[in-house]
This record gives C-alpha cells, structure tokens and sequence, in this order.
C-alpha cells in the first residue's frame, strides 16, 4: 500500500480539479475553447447614476420594493443586492456634475455582475421584464425602463 503525504495529496486533488474530467471526480466544469475571449464591457457609471439609478431603480422600488414588499426584494433576498436609496445625483449633459452618494456606487458595482455583452441575453433586463426567474414582471419589455437598460449595455459593449 501507498502512503500519501499531506503535499502530495494537496498536489494531487489540485491536478485533478484543473483537469476538468469526468476521470479527476470535477464533474459541471465548461471547456471555453482555446479562443476563448472574455466580453468586455465598458459600462458607462454616469450613465447608471444619471440614468438608471433614478428611472429604473427608485423608480421601480427595485432595492426593497414598493408598498407590501418589503424584505422581498433586491434588498435581502436575492443575488443581486441593491440599496434603497431617494437621493438625486446632479448631471449635465449625461455626466454627474457631483458626487454620487456611496449607495449609487454600490448599486452600480452590484448590477454590473448581472449584466453580459448582449443586452438581451443579460440578466439585469431579462430577469425585471420577466423573460428568466423572476418571481413577477416588473416592466414590459417595451417599457422606456427596459429600453434605459439595453442602451447602457450596448453602448458598454461597443
């Protein structure tokens, strides 16, 4: 029989994680392919504090939810955590002429994980139009809400 020492066990279950197979025991890993190119998305902050923070996110109650809601929302019980926020951000000309307060920030930095470079494929407009799990639909996809989402996606993919 075989003794393993506590490097050479480490070494071997690493090995096999990044290998992927079905052999190592890593079952649900993806092959990416060997051209595999990351999106890159340059997503417009101004644009989210101007635009999608007060039109999409206070408007909708998107952080706690409107009257009856509370608690059910983006707040507390989903992946996407946004905060509750009622300020206004100063802008001229689609640029903050301010400081956007930390909950803007926070709320950016949150939704820019829920989003890829097809805007309709992305989960920050697929999910509130009810198009993916969604436990109700928030706007149409028609909606001027939906519309403010899939321009700031496509003009961070371009």
């Amino acid at each position: 029989y075989f003794e393993w020492s506590a490097d050479q066990l480490l070494l071997f279950l690493l090995a096999g994680a990044c290998s992927g197979t079905r052999e190592s025991g890593v079952v649900g890993t993806v092959d990416l392919g060997d051209n595999f190119v990351a999106p890159d998305l340059a997503l417009d902050e101004d644009f989210f504090y101007c635009r999608i923070e007060p039109e999409v996110i206070q408007q909708f109650g998107c952080a706690a939810g409107n009257s009856g809601e509370r608690g059910q929302c983006h707040d507390s019980r989903s992946a996407l955590q946004l905060i509750e926020t009622t300020e206004k951000v100063r802008c001229s000309n689609g640029r903050v002429t301010g400081t956007e307060p930390d909950a803007f920030q926070a709320n950016y930095e949150a939704a820019r994980f829920f989003v890829q470079t097809d805007p309709l494929k992305s989960p920050l407009y697929l999910r509130p139009t009810n198009q993916a799990s969604h436990p109700r639909r928030i706007f149409a996809p028609s909606d001027a809400a939906a519309r403010l989402i899939t321009e700031w996606i496509t003009a961070g993919a371009n």
